[in-house]
């Protein structure tokens, strides 16, 4: 079966750090892939916040997660500080990709590269709406 492949924009818009608790930890006593699923929500949330955003309210819309992959490089284990880096790739009319890259910041090895792929939305109306020119000028995407 073939690995998933995650590309990477070309730049990080955030970094957060992430200390690996004891209950992110699985029987084999390293990270958890659901953990990861969380730390990858967290480190969404702070992005749009430090953009002063929320994922309920991005110029009136909300931001809803279509798709994840994650490409797992290596292990991380409890109390290893794990550097995210977050950057927005792949823009179509309704979304785009929010990219993120792991690593352990002790041996600068990358524990995985991983994307989520997200859309617009208006809860009002129920629908998917277009990405919002503000959102795309505010993370450095140019209007086509």
């Amino acid at each position: 079966m073939a690995r998933v492949k995650v590309s990477m924009p070309e730049e990080f818009l955030f970094s957060m750090e992430y200390a690996v608790r004891f209950s992110d930890l699985d029987y084999a006593r390293h990270l958890n892939s659901v953990a990861m699923v969380h730390i990858l929500h967290e480190a969404r949330l702070q992005f749009l916040a430090s953009l002063g955003l929320t994922e309920a309210n991005i110029f009136g819309l909300g931001m809803v997660v279509t798709d994840l992959g994650i490409d797992y490089r290596s292990e991380s284990f409890a109390n290893d500080v794990l550097v995210i880096e977050v950057g927005v790739h792949r823009f179509n009319k309704y979304g785009c990709d929010i990219c993120f890259q792991v690593t352990n910041s002790a041996l600068e090895r990358v524990v995985c590269n991983a994307k989520q792929g997200v859309v617009f939305f208006d809860f009002d109306k129920h629908k998917i709406a277009a990405v919002p020119p503000a959102f795309k000028s505010l993370v450095g995407e140019s209007e086509e």
